[in-house]
């Protein structure tokens, strides 16, 4: 199962978007003249996510982001100063973070320890399953497309797609899934995603950090005073993975290409072990 590049009007779909949100018809209804007043942040992108697969920590926050394990240090695949291939060890966690609950320290620790096998934490995107909540560390540019009752978040990998609906309550029982159920509001110059009914089956970031079906994610996003940059403060609480509620930093600059279309397409292979898995072969003929 691996990820490929096919051009197949994508993006062109992705310029209607804009061209919709920004038309100089639009009605009262529609947001964009809200936006060109600006009354509402102008979140339409497309935005490059500058996270390389990490969660930032606030600075001066209590309680940080997992990140390596002492004695360990992630690298990303390059080349030396002699020019020499090299790479760092899979993201080994650290699973002694005071953030995490001794169950999610137990699933952590497991992770951290198949890490140094070189064995690499479930990544749902490597799998071609829905992101959940790694959506927020996605390197493939994002767009957003703001109506009146919900914004769309658009990610370009795969064709996912997040739907916040604005000033509505949660459900009473929403239904688990991967995504949760998302709705939002405007507090001025920030747009604020309120998440919870998280199916619990994927991790938070690439180090294999746990959630849960109690996992409550709220995001603020807030583009800078000059268009070109956007911060997203996310605040994570799950009484069964965490034993204190804790933050991150996304941060994303305006890019100058728009989404093109990169399905996920499945694979004899194994994307990480690089070994062909085998062909089913039926045990007796079906005629």
């Amino acid at each position: 199962m691996f990820s490929r590049r096919m051009s197949l009007g994508f993006a062109g779909a992705i310029s209607a978007v804009f061209l919709f949100s920004i038309s100089p018809q639009a009605t009262a209804a529609d947001p964009a003249s809200d936006l060109s007043s600006g009354k509402l942040p102008n979140l339409l992108g497309p935005w490059q996510n500058l996270n390389r697969f990490k969660l930032a920590p606030v600075p001066g926050a209590p309680y940080q982001p997992v990140s390596d394990l002492a004695g360990f240090h992630h690298m990303d695949r390059g080349v030396d100063a002699n020019g020499k291939d090299f790479s760092g060890n899979y993201y080994v966690g650290d699973y002694t973070n005071p953030i995490l609950s001794v169950a999610g320290s137990a699933i952590l620790k497991k992770n951290a320890e198949a890490a140094q096998n070189e064995h690499d934490p479930f990544w749902p995107a490597t799998f071609c399953y829905p992101f959940g909540p790694t959506a927020l560390l996605q390197p493939q540019p994002v767009v957003f497309l703001q109506q009146p009752d919900k914004v769309t978040i658009i990610y370009e990998r795969d064709h996912q797609v997040r739907n916040v609906y604005l000033n509505v309550p949660h459900s009473q029982n929403p239904q688990l899934s991967w995504y949760g159920e998302s709705v939002g509001r405007y507090e001025g110059d920030t747009l604020v995603v309120d998440t919870i009914g998280f199916n619990g089956k994927a991790y938070v970031d690439r180090y294999g950090t746990p959630y849960s079906d109690q996992l409550h994610m709220t995001e603020r996003y807030k583009v800078s005073p000059d268009g070109k940059a956007m911060q997203v403060d996310v605040t994570y609480e799950d009484a069964k993975m965490y034993a204190h509620p804790w933050n991150s930093v996304i941060r994303y600059r305006k890019g100058n290409v728009l989404p093109t279309e990169e399905a996920c397409a499945e694979s004899a292979e194994d994307p990480v072990n690089g070994k062909l898995n085998p062909i089913p072969v039926a045990a007796k003929a079906d005629f």
